[in-house]
């Protein structure tokens, strides 16, 4: 068993102390048999020099189990630790390496201490039959995974799986703690997200930017309502299926306007009319095409829409393929010797867009948008330089999470996932709101500092 003996406090007596045995004898006959903090401090280290009257009033104050733990405690690290025999090997033969089964298994189930603080290494428990898979606290006890619970019944909970602050993360071999309050983490979208912690502790109480909230105009488009769920159900498969259930939480992180400009301006034309651009600027151009069925008649959205509209909704089905092809369109620049078709689609799109945010942050408090005026700021490496087309919308989107970051602390989450960059820009606005945040690896590493895996 592993013990954590605790540092105690050196305390100075006019009368000379020969012993511990002589020094908490000398305080019991100032004290009348009650331990001043002092004393249960050296009872720590010298339990046995207690006189029968301050063990009495110690087992009155933390109990009689308390006690024996603590006798058991000190008697461990007073005697050296006994080496195991040596297998001997037969002359001439090379001995195998003690087994799992042979060997000293490092069980790594912690259990805090509820009076002298740190945590004490779990190496039984008669609740060993509870749970299932790798949270049965029989396989949680012999694995090499290193969990802290601050109690036995926090254990059976996790166990039974009803916790959601706690959990290990795989992809970084951590056991995390969640805070009561909302924690926003800012994320590489290509190493650890906001998914590994999630699927670790359990919890429905998140939001994250892969998930864009429906606009009005789904409710009436068969077609965008489908790429909208579709886009929903991407980013349930990436959280394993926690929060998807019936019943549970909104992930919604941000408003669809900004953000289907945003996946517009990242986008290129190049010298053969291949549009250009990542995965998911291409899933937004088909989300684009889809949504401009649904602007209002009289718009130039709608007109750019309406003009080739068996075009948009061959490219829009393309896009929406395995191979996120935007072919149609290519095909009919190329045959046009023009990229018209798309810019004046983006500019009209643009430009409907910005409206409808502009309707959006019509309801934002005074308050809210001088925060957010004062506060936001371009990162140190960013898309473009402020006010270009493509920061004008990250600059919206990041209203937007402000906006939803607000109401997740409201409503009790405890989560809010976003790209680094988005953080960068509105940390010091979520600071001054006091909203605790920190990217993915500053978060790791602190909780790598908590709970160590030893």
């Amino acid at each position: 068993m592993q013990t954590h003996p605790q540092s105690g406090k050196t305390v100075q007596h006019n009368a000379p102390t020969a012993t511990a045995s002589n020094s908490l004898n000398t305080l019991e006959s100032v004290s009348l048999g009650r331990l001043s903090a002092d004393a249960l401090q050296r009872a720590t280290q010298h339990p046995q020099a207690m006189s029968p009257a301050q063990m009495m009033h110690l087992q009155r104050t933390i109990g009689n189990r308390s006690v024996a733990e603590l006798f058991k405690q000190n008697s461990t690290a007073a005697k050296p630790a006994e080496k195991p025999a040596e297998p001997v090997a037969a002359s001439g033969t090379i001995q195998a390496a003690p087994t799992a089964s042979q060997a000293d298994i490092q069980r790594k189930v912690y259990i805090k201490k509820t009076l002298f603080g740190g945590y004490r290494n779990k190496t039984k428990s008669g609740r060993g039959s509870e749970g299932t898979g790798e949270r049965n606290v029989n396989t949680m006890m012999g694995d090499s995974k290193s969990r802290y619970f601050n109690s036995k019944d926090e254990m059976s909970q996790y166990a039974g799986d009803t916790t959601e602050k706690i959990g290990y993360v795989e992809k970084t071999n951590t056991w995390i703690r969640l805070p009561d309050e909302l924690t926003v983490i800012g994320e590489k979208h290509t190493a650890t997200t906001l998914h590994e912690v999630v699927k670790a502790v359990g919890t429905d109480k998140f939001m994250y930017e892969g998930y864009t909230e429906h606009p009005a105009e789904a409710a009436d488009n068969p077609e965008l309502k489908a790429t909208m769920r579709q886009r929903d159900a991407v980013g349930d498969a990436k959280f394993g299926g926690v929060g998807s259930g019936p019943g549970t939480k909104s992930h919604y992180a941000e408003s669809f306007y900004p953000k289907i400009i945003r996946g517009l301006q990242g986008l290129t034309v190049g010298y053969d009319y291949q549009v250009m651009g990542s995965e998911a600027e291409k899933n937004l151009l088909g989300m684009a095409i889809r949504f401009g069925a649904s602007a209002d008649e009289d718009s130039g959205l709608y007109r750019a829409y309406t003009t080739q509209e068996d075009l948009w909704k061959s490219t829009a089905t393309s896009l929406e393929g395995d191979t996120h092809s935007a072919e149609p369109l290519t095909a009919a620049m190329r045959t046009a010797g023009s990229s018209d078709l798309f810019t004046t689609f983006v500019q009209e799109l643009t430009d409907y867009a910005t409206l409808k945010i502009q309707e959006e942050q019509a309801h934002a408090s005074a308050a809210d948008k001088k925060a957010f005026s004062d506060n936001w700021h371009v990162a140190k490496v960013d898309y473009d330089v402020e006010g270009s087309e493509i920061m004008k919308a990250e600059k919206a989107r990041d209203f937007s999470m402000f906006q939803h970051i607000k109401k997740a602390k409201s409503d009790g989450y405890l989560l809010y996932g976003l790209g680094d960059l988005h953080l960068q820009r509105i940390k010091k606005l979520l600071d001054t709101e006091g909203i605790k945040s920190e990217n993915m690896n500053t978060f790791i590493s602190n909780q790598e500092e908590n709970h160590p895996q030893r």
